[in-house]
């Protein structure tokens, strides 16, 4: 598992829909406290200003990301 700061790379957000920016696929991610979460990211430019977002699941934002990797698929 290959671990990137998110300050350094971002995943990649490609998903287009009825929401706001783009979205990624899931990735695991680890807050600043230590938490870990399984979240989407979601990215784009609304009213002007640049936005990062991760949600888990349940549509709760997770906040203070600072470590995410990719979740290999069983496929």
């Amino acid at each position: 598992m290959i671990w990137y700061k998110i300050e350094n790379k971002k995943p990649l957000a490609y998903m287009t829909g009825l929401w706001d920016g783009k979205k990624s696929d899931k990735v695991l991610v680890c807050t600043r406290s230590g938490r870990y979460y399984v979240a989407e990211m979601y990215e784009g430019i609304l009213d002007g200003s640049e936005f990062c977002d991760f949600y888990d699941d349940r549509d709760f934002e997770i906040k203070n990301v600072a470590f995410w990797t990719e979740i290999d698929s069983p496929f």
